[in-house]
């Protein structure tokens, strides 16, 4: 298995020779949010943002992943793939979506209501359990993608490599952030490259789990016969 560090190495080389369909994946994502920033009402944008969030994201992570696999890649594909998992990765986002209203909830309890100290504690235990949540599920979406797997088989599997790997996802995750502050830094940049980038490192990144069975191929899953149609 690969290190973080020549995975970042081999994702820079993908992300350069593939840079017109990070910029186009990317640029497509970003089109979601425009409204939740800069147009919407605010309880408008946060359904809308729950909603399409997640959906468009395995979007572009099945459009890369194919684009990995292939050297091709599509609008249509793009558009294909938002409608063929959009049951799952919805689900998946209002799992997120709660998980991370409920930290958000609870700091705003004790900021307005309650700033008592055992409060604070609790709200901390409270983000570290859900930072733990996120950190076990880094590898959710990429097995939904890549081996079409039904959603909580994907977040069980995910679970287990976190079990197995916890260093390696760890560190997968702190480069995750890491990219998204840098990024969030320029927003042209951000909207530009984030999510490509960041799809095909994630994805670099649970391929590499597989190979530590030599016997575990990489299975080109139904997605990967819908996206040739």
């Amino acid at each position: 298995m690969l290190p973080i560090s020549q995975l970042i190495k081999k994702t820079g080389h993908q992300i350069f020779t593939n840079i017109l369909t990070v910029l186009g994946v990317s640029v497509g994502w970003s089109l979601f949010l425009v409204p939740v920033i800069f147009i919407l009402p605010l309880h408008v944008a946060l359904v809308f943002f729950a909603v399409t969030f997640i959906p468009v994201t395995v979007s572009v992570y099945a459009v890369m992943n194919h684009l990995l696999i292939k050297n091709k890649a599509s609008i249509a594909l793009f558009i294909r793939s938002f409608f063929y998992y959009f049951k799952r990765s919805f689900l998946l986002g209002i799992l997120f979506n709660l998980a991370i209203l409920i930290a958000i909830s609870e700091w705003w309890y004790y900021i307005n209501i309650n700033n008592s100290y055992l409060i604070f504690l609790f709200a901390t235990f409270q983000t570290y359990l859900i930072f733990t949540f996120l950190t076990t599920q880094v590898y959710a979406i990429p097995f939904m993608v890549i081996e079409d797997l039904p959603l909580f088989k994907a977040m069980n599997k995910s679970i287990r490599h976190f079990m197995k790997n916890k260093g390696y996802t760890v560190g997968l995750f702190i480069q995750i952030i890491s990219v998204t502050a840098l990024l969030s830094l320029t927003v042209i940049g951000f909207f530009l490259l984030y999510i490509g980038m960041v799809a095909i490192f994630v994805i670099n990144a649970t391929n590499n789990l597989l190979l530590e069975k030599p016997n575990n191929e990489i299975v080109e899953s139904n997605n990967n016969e819908l996206v040739r149609g």
